[in-house]
Order: C-alpha cells, then structure tokens, then sequence
C-alpha cells in the first residue's frame, strides 16, 4: 500500500511539473493576450526591454494576430537603436510581409542597414556568423529580385 502511495505521489509531482513546462511553452490565448499587453504598456513608457521581448515573440510563436503589434514596435526599436539583429528583424517582416505589406526595398534597405551596423562595430554585436550570412545572402537575393 506505501509503495502504491509513493508511486501516486510521484506521478503527481511529475505530472504537475510536466504541466508547468508545458504552459510555460504553450501558454493559453488568454496568458498570451496579458503577456502582450503587459509588455506594451511597458514599451509605451519607453522600456527598451519590453520592446525587444515584443520582438523576441516574434521567433517562438508565429501567430499573426500579433504581428502588427511585433512590427510596430521593431519598427521603433530599430528607429532607436542600432541593434542589427532588430534591424534583421524588421527586413524579415518587411521581407514576410509580417504585420505589414510586402516591401523588398524595404526590407533590402533594412538587410543593409543591418549589415552595415554589424561591420561598423568590428562584428562585437549579437548576431552569429551564421545571421550575418544571413544578411548577405538575402541582401544578394533582394537586389537580383529587384533588378529584374
């Protein structure tokens, strides 16, 4: 009878440990709503930290209805900063059409600057060799496409 008590308690403890991971990962639509709205009131008051949460929601939760939200405040980071890997961001959604129109100028426009903020600083930023070949590859890609 212990050895079944123990086992039960155990599988609890896994099953609510398992379900804390799981909602951290996959929060529901509601959490995410609190989430984003949260992180905008806090980006309205000029908190760059939130502002780059905005943008990192981006990579891990691919759901549209935020993307206007995403672009809008990529969009004032990047006014902001000369972060390459939020102005990589911006030429992505431009690139995507993510949270706005379609615009290869304008994304090749964001691509370069991004390239350029990356050089500049002697490579000391944020952005892996692997999102710098990146940047060249769609920098070459964009100007084919848009010389045609």
């Amino acid at each position: 009878m212990t050895l079944f008590i123990i086992c039960l308690l155990f599988c609890i403890a896994v099953g609510s440990f398992a379900y804390g991971v799981w909602r951290r990962y996959y929060p529901s639509k509601a959490v995410k709503k609190a989430l984003y709205k949260e992180l905008e009131l806090r980006a309205k008051r000029g908190d760059k930290e939130a502002m780059y949460a905005i943008a990192e929601r981006f990579y891990y939760e691919k759901d549209a209805a935020y993307y206007p939200v995403i672009f809008r405040w990529v969009g004032v980071l990047a006014a902001q900063e000369k972060d390459p890997a939020v102005w990589l961001l911006l030429g992505d959604l431009y690139a995507t059409g993510c949270g706005t129109e379609r615009d290869p100028h304008r994304s090749l426009s964001c691509y370069e600057q991004a390239l350029s903020a990356d050089i500049a600083s002697g490579r000391n930023t944020d952005l892996t060799k692997e999102a710098h070949d990146y940047l060249e590859k769609c920098i070459i890609r964009l100007r084919k496409e848009l010389s045609k």
